[in-house]
């Protein structure tokens, strides 16, 4: 009887085991399969330099007025490249250096040349605005900018003209 007791006492305790095997199966099959499907995006940063506040001092009105000196100054050598739907328009100040009308397509090729041109001619130009239609294809704006920053005009600003 004593046999019988403890065979009671040995079935009631019994624990239970987990497979994990399956569990461990499932996510060998499983990981590989959303490695194959996600989607690897090569991303790149674009710096940008936002204008700081002027501070609330006495030196202000003098701070401003030499801001608006340096402004004009660099107004007077601000190139402009404006995107059309005729095509590309290279300003530089008040005058137009080249027009690249549009013929299909916009002329991305003809636009490096043209700006590599410039750049030899201006060394120190570091910046360009370009400036675009409402309806400018998103697309064809970054080819744009890829092709300034290609030439060395790294220091890009975006502006939306008329539409």
């Amino acid at each position: 009887m004593a046999n019988c007791l403890t065979e009671k006492k040995r079935k009631g305790n019994r624990t239970l085991e987990l497979y994990l095997t399956p569990v461990l199966n499932i996510f060998l099959n499983i990981i590989p399969l959303l490695l194959v499907t996600a989607v690897f995006i090569q991303t790149s940063v674009i710096q940008l330099s936002l204008p700081s506040q002027p501070a609330n001092s006495a030196n202000s009105d003098a701070a401003r007025s030499q801001a608006k000196q340096t402004a004009e100054k660099k107004q007077e050598q601000l190139l402009i490249l404006s995107i059309a739907s005729e095509g590309f328009y290279l300003i530089l100040g008040d005058e137009l250096l080249k027009v690249i009308p549009k013929g299909n397509d916009y002329d991305f090729d003809k636009l490096e040349v043209i700006l590599r041109k410039f750049k030899e001619a201006f060394p120190e130009q570091e910046g360009i605005v370009i400036e675009s239609e409402d309806n400018t294809i998103y697309d064809h704006l970054i080819h744009t900018m890829d092709r300034c920053r290609a030439c060395g005009l790294m220091n890009i600003t975006l502006s939306a003209g008329k539409g």
